[in-house]
């Protein structure tokens, strides 16, 4: 843009306070030729002192630059502001792409990321909400036409979060090493598919094929102990599984210890290129196993984990996905049986980004007996925060289910067995089970 052109929107811009109020926020002097960068940066500093424009003799007398008073009619302020966005942008990019050499030899690619992302993103925001009294209609019928939560399998923790977990929502569950948190995201992720939704799981620590062979367990109950001999079993019950009507689909992928927000963009990117559509879960497994974007000092955990949290939910928000992961608890939590805030490992900035938390309690004891607790410690929409669920815990499905004993999605159903002999007494009082199939449950149906 020329130097007439420049000095004409400045004019517009200190002609009319209203006009400058709508660029202001994108408004930056070094943008500007140098002649004129003293003077925007006077009237920048003047509006947010004064809340409104100088003068042209108060720039006069701070810059030595003269410019001509005009009467801005309504055209014009929507000119200027078009023509003041456009000049921004590129501004802003150009700025952007010198900066970007350097930090590239500094491996600074997040912070070249990011500027790039803010320059390409310069806009004059013209969403102003919505007027409340007067979308009445509209806004009621939206929500009854869009459910805001989708159920997460488990009746009791739907009536908890008030009906489940929204898109643009981070779900993060917490428990002690082998505690019980990839499991959980595995039943979550096996509840959704349940329900026809497409769940990505990503896994930054286990192969496909590991996690997969969960997946064999939950939906066949044949571990990974005796698979081999149940091929034909596996194969027909699980080809069987995905060709149900109405059954979502499960895509499982390893990421490297590290990966950052940026590298899961540019996997769904390509996800979205070979699939054409994008998944509606995201699972991560797991958060602490994460990097930020941009370097962090190892010693700053807070910042550090914050960061990580915070790049992860914005994948959620950005591509309307809802996104679940897990954290490990500190060794203060090892045998306890309340967990609060200050038992996350790392940093409870973890917990202040996420939108619903919940820590897992499942001692040896209470794996033998088929229980799992989850204590509800923040539900950012509802009034959860506090509460206390004791669900069903089946060692041979490895599946999580309501604590009344309701059946799982897929359909499986279980009766307890009768009591036939000693043997099945015995195994009772010792090990919280009867015969061979655990938590006295036997598989009537699948």
């Amino acid at each position: 843009m020329d130097e007439k052109k420049q000095k004409l929107l400045i004019e517009y811009l200190l002609s009319s306070p209203d006009t400058f109020a709508l660029c202001q926020n994108i408004v930056d002097p070094e943008y500007f030729d140098p002649e004129f960068r003293e003077s925007v940066r006077f009237m920048k500093q003047y509006y947010e002192d004064y809340s409104t424009t100088p003068s042209n003799n108060q720039v006069l007398a701070e810059t030595n630059n003269e410019f001509v008073h005009r009467d801005v009619a309504p055209d014009e302020i929507e000119y200027c502001s078009h023509e003041v966005e456009k000049f921004c942008k590129r501004k802003g990019i150009e700025k952007a792409i010198l900066a970007s050499p350097q930090l590239i030899e500094d491996g600074d690619y997040g912070t070249v990321e990011q500027i790039i992302k803010d320059a390409v993103t310069i806009s004059l925001n013209k969403n102003l909400g919505l007027n409340y009294f007067e979308t009445v209609d509209e806004r009621l019928e939206m929500m009854m036409n869009q459910s805001p939560t989708i159920s997460t399998g488990w009746k009791e923790v739907d009536a908890l979060l008030f009906g489940g977990l929204s898109r643009k929502e981070l779900l993060l569950v917490s428990a002690n090493s082998g505690g019980g948190k990839s499991i959980t995201l595995a039943n979550l992720g096996f509840n959704y598919v349940a329900q026809g939704y497409n769940v990505l799981y990503i896994s930054l620590e286990l192969s496909p094929e590991i996690v997969a062979q969960r997946y064999d367990t939950m939906y066949t109950g044949i571990g990974r102990q005796v698979w081999r001999d149940e091929i034909s079993t596996l194969t027909t019950r699980l080809k069987m599984e995905g060709e149900k009507e109405g059954i979502g689909r499960l895509d499982i992928t390893q990421m490297p210890t590290g990966t950052t927000a940026n590298d899961i963009r540019a996997y769904l990117k390509e996800f979205y290129l070979h699939n054409n559509f994008m998944p509606d879960m995201l699972i991560l497994d797991y958060l602490d196993e994460m990097a930020p974007n941009e370097f962090v000092s190892a010693d700053n955990v807070f910042e550090k984990d914050r960061r990580c949290t915070t790049q992860l939910r914005q994948i959620g928000v950005d591509e309307d996905m809802i996104v679940a992961t897990a954290s490990q608890l500190n060794r203060s939590a090892v045998g306890a049986t309340h967990h609060d805030h200050s038992q996350i490992a790392g940093g409870i900035s973890k917990i202040n980004v996420s939108d619903v938390y919940w820590s897992i309690i499942m001692t040896e004891a209470q794996k033998a007996a088929g229980e799992m607790i989850f204590h509800f410690q923040k539900t950012r929409n509802s009034d959860g925060v506090g509460k206390t669920l004791y669900m069903k815990w089946d060692g041979k499905y490895l599946r999580i289910l309501d604590g009344d004993g309701s059946s799982p999605p897929d359909g499986i159903t279980f009766n307890k067995k009768k009591e036939t002999g000693p043997k099945d007494r015995l195994m009772k009082e010792v090990f919280g089970q009867e015969d061979e199939t655990p938590l006295g449950l036997s598989l009537i149906h699948i």
